[in-house]
């Protein structure tokens, strides 16, 4: 066997190698987290709201008037359908609230999602809103679209400085969380937009905004979950109500 067969096997081999553990490591990082059963009972139609799939996710319709909409990202790695039950909650207060499908669970690969749900209603204010990454992406969709009238922050902080932006904004956190690292929120807290509302729940985890499980490095939770659930839902509709009622 001559050299340049030898050294062609060697390279394909080699290169075969490298794209087995590639692929490997990479079905091991991007597992996401499954939704829990209470999540996937959470998208189930009843008299009083509609669920339905869409091409870009999920949308909750309430029966009667609306004040308004959600548009909302899904934290890293998280499968959307975990954040029904806070969602549903918000629904019921008489709110279109579409939660969004992204690639590969990660809300970074389809920034403008939400422009498609907003779409399918014009006429209705809207804000957008998101958990951990998730929010990332919302904040930076608000930078970049000034039809947006509030935005909602679960466990998240913006990429960008939105300091200049009169724009209505929640931020909800976690007592208990152990994900998001409070040096790196400290350092952000010049970029949140005017007019930011900050709390903290008490007993709450950076997974209780959602229903799938425990989360790798986050801290147990001191709130059951129907209760960190019902808290952060009865938050943001009251932040809903105020900010989506203003001309």
């Amino acid at each position: 066997m001559n050299k340049h067969r030898v050294f062609w096997l060697v390279f394909f081999g080699g290169l075969l190698l490298f794209s087995g553990a590639m692929l490997w490591y990479t079905q091991r990082v991007l597992v996401p987290y499954p939704p829990a059963p209470q999540a996937l009972k959470a998208l189930e139609p009843d008299p009083a709201l509609n669920v339905s799939r869409t091409d870009y996710g999920w949308v909750f319709l309430p029966n009667g008037p609306m004040r308004g909409g959600l548009a909302f990202y899904p934290g890293g790695l998280v499968e959307p359908q975990a954040y029904a039950p806070v969602l549903r909650r918000i629904a019921q207060a008489g709110y279109r609230v579409a939660l969004l499908q992204v690639r590969f669970n990660l809300a970074v690969t389809e920034q403008g999602k939400a422009r498609r749900a907003i779409a399918e209603a014009p006429g209705l204010a809207w804000a957008v809103g998101g958990h951990s990454l998730g929010g990332v992406v919302a904040s930076n969709y608000a930078q970049s679209n000034p039809s947006v009238r509030a935005l909602v922050l679960w466990a998240a902080y913006p990429q960008n400085d939105l300091s200049s932006l009169p724009l209505p904004t929640l931020a909800l956190f976690g007592e208990k969380d152990g994900v998001l690292r409070q040096e790196q929120l400290e350092a952000s807290l010049g970029k949140f937009p005017q007019n930011t509302l900050r709390q903290r729940i008490p007993g709450l985890n950076h997974a209780g905004f959602g229903a799938y499980g425990p989360q790798r490095g986050d801290n147990p939770a001191d709130l059951p979950p129907e209760a960190g659930w019902e808290e952060i839902a009865r938050r943001t509709v009251a932040f809903l109500n105020r900010a989506l009622a203003q001309p």
